[in-house]
């Protein structure tokens, strides 16, 4: 029969390759890349969990999926061919790693694997699962790199629901710019912010991020919003990446409440110049290491560094390979889609971080993030008519705003005059 979805045909034709009997993933992204599971990874695992769901795919694509039994009817919405739940209501009776080591051999029973080779994920794997496998005739074999190569390229059905995330995404950044004011603590505006994404899906966001403000806090990088009091002369550092649809989002902008200084304006002019040209630069074939030296060197060259990296792509993980490091030869192809991020901080100056994502087309890159890169928004707090994503032909060029009488407006190029 044919599979009906290409993501758990991509994942069975990754089983075939390897000349396995199975795959094990014990991975939420993987499962819920090849299976479609829909469960909450804002909390980790549920209390009744004695260790990480399970699935295993065969070369034919049929699917066994364990859970407990807490997640038992999302497991019957998924793609999965088979659902073995584990457990019981009490937690009194043995303890849960018990329940789970039961359920992990009726799930491998019923998959038939008592002797072969079997692929899996070390990052995750259980020591239970670990121990089951080895009594057992099964060679374990590292399905990482392998894993790695299906999902990094993205097939249609996920680039429409990153789409959306996106889109959304870019909403909830220009909410955050018109929430910023002074005499507001971060809390409070990143309720606003949140709200964007819960009216939309009609239900609690998972979402994860930096949102920090003042000198100190943007100086150092990283941060969730605390109950800190936003001031005039604070840099604001709001970084959103929410979970919609098994799929993560990603983007990244840096207001200023009040009239910026010069050395700010200048710090932000080379990170967006930096974005820019990474903007620019992104095609097939180039590797992320050298997209990564392109987007670094152009903020080194005005004086400043950032100590992350300068990206990442992005799917039912919210960092997924490649990531856009120093060194790494990975190439660049269609379909992928990536975030850049530099950055830039100062002690006594702030930070500076812009983030929007990409994806790689045939020849160059179509921008999917859509809210302006203008520090001074922070300046405005009446209703933005910013319109919708505006993205140049070919989408090789990102949209981006300037601030004139109040207004913004979406279009200009953020390269510095």
């Amino acid at each position: 029969m044919p599979i009906s979805d290409e993501r758990t045909a991509r994942v069975a034709g990754m089983v075939a390759e390897q000349n396995a009997h199975a795959a094990l993933l014990t991975g939420y992204d993987s499962i819920a890349y090849a299976a479609g599971l829909r469960v909450s990874q804002e909390l980790g695992a549920p209390f009744v969990a004695g260790g990480p769901d399970a699935l295993v795919v065969s070369p034919a694509g049929e699917m066994w999926l364990l859970v407990p039994r807490m997640r038992g009817s999302s497991a019957r919405e998924s793609r999965a061919d088979h659902v073995i739940e584990y457990g019981t209501d009490s937690l009194i009776d043995v303890p849960l790693w018990q329940h789970y080591r039961e359920g992990l051999g009726r799930l491998l029973d019923a998959a038939g694997l008592r002797a072969g080779t079997l692929l899996v994920e070390p990052d995750t794997l259980s020591a239970t699962a670990a121990e089951l496998i080895a009594l057992r005739d099964l060679e374990r074999l590292d399905a990482t790199a392998a894993l790695q190569q299906v999902r990094k390229t993205k097939t249609a059905v996920e680039l429409e629901v990153i789409r959306r995330g996106a889109a959304l995404t870019s909403t909830a950044q220009r909410r955050a710019a018109e929430a910023v004011r002074p005499g507001r603590t971060e809390l409070e505006c990143f309720a606003e912010v949140r709200a964007v994404w819960d009216d939309a899906i009609g239900g609690r966001c998972e979402v994860t991020g930096d949102f920090i403000s003042g000198i100190d806090r943007t100086a150092g990088v990283v941060g969730w919003a605390s109950d800190r009091v936003i001031r005039e002369g604070d840099p604001v550092i709001v970084d959103l990446a929410p979970r919609m649809d098994l799929y993560w989002g990603d983007s990244a902008n840096t207001l200023f409440v009040g009239e910026p200084g010069a050395e700010f304006l200048r710090m932000h002019r080379a990170v967006s110049s930096a974005l820019q040209a990474g903007v620019d630069a992104t095609r097939p074939g180039l590797s992320v290491g050298e997209l990564d030296r392109i987007v670094r060197s152009t903020v080194e060259r005005a004086g400043y560094t950032y100590p992350h990296h300068t990206g990442h792509s992005v799917g039912t993980a919210s960092h997924e390979f490649p990531s856009i490091v120093p060194g790494a030869g990975e190439p660049l192809e269609p379909d992928m889609v990536i975030l850049l991020e530099p950055g830039a901080y100062v002690p006594g100056i702030g930070g500076v971080r812009l983030e929007w994502m990409l994806a790689v087309t045939g020849t160059g890159a179509e921008v999917l993030s859509a809210f302006p890169l203008d520090p001074t928004l922070g300046l405005h707090h009446g209703a933005h008519d910013v319109g919708q994503a505006v993205l140049q032909p070919r989408g090789r060029r990102p949209p981006s705003a300037s601030v004139e009488a109040g207004a913004v407006r979406v279009g200009r190029d953020i390269s510095p005059e």
